[in-house]
């Protein structure tokens, strides 16, 4: 797991002032993650990454989205785990790109329409939750 923790923290420590990783550093980072025959098990500690800076923005998609989406069928009972713990823009953007796709629907929703009820999650994520949430309901 050395590997994995060293390429987290060149990702975390990437992200600028302005709350922005850099996205050269994501895509090598990940680069290096995929190489070292990483799957699954980097799953959870990129989610907690993107917890631990729930409004910095890294990519849209961007490499973190990309790798992760990879398991699709087998990320998005993490994703919603990550949810509850601590919404993001970025898994929040996740939530609804899983809508999108027809996977486990009704659970991101219903996830959504918590996170926007909630007191302890900042604004600009509540917002963009409620903005998803519109979208899908019109």
């Amino acid at each position: 797991m050395a590997l994995l923790e060293q390429e987290i923290a060149k990702m975390e420590n990437s992200i600028d002032e302005y709350e922005e990783a850099d996205t050269l550093v994501l895509y090598d980072c990940i680069d290096a993650i995929t190489g070292a025959g990483y799957r699954m098990e980097a799953l959870e500690p990129l989610l907690q990454l993107l917890e631990r800076h729930p409004t910095a923005y890294f990519g849209d998609p961007g490499a973190i989205v990309h790798f992760i989406e990879q398991f699709s069928g087998e990320y998005e009972n993490l994703l919603l785990k990550s949810l509850r713990r601590t919404p993001t823009v970025t898994t929040v953007w996740m939530a609804n790109r899983c809508i999108n796709g027809g996977t486990q629907a009704e659970a991101f929703m219903g996830i959504l329409k918590e996170i926007v009820g909630r007191t302890d999650v900042d604004r600009a994520i509540k917002d963009r939750a409620q903005e998803y949430l519109d979208f899908q309901t019109n």
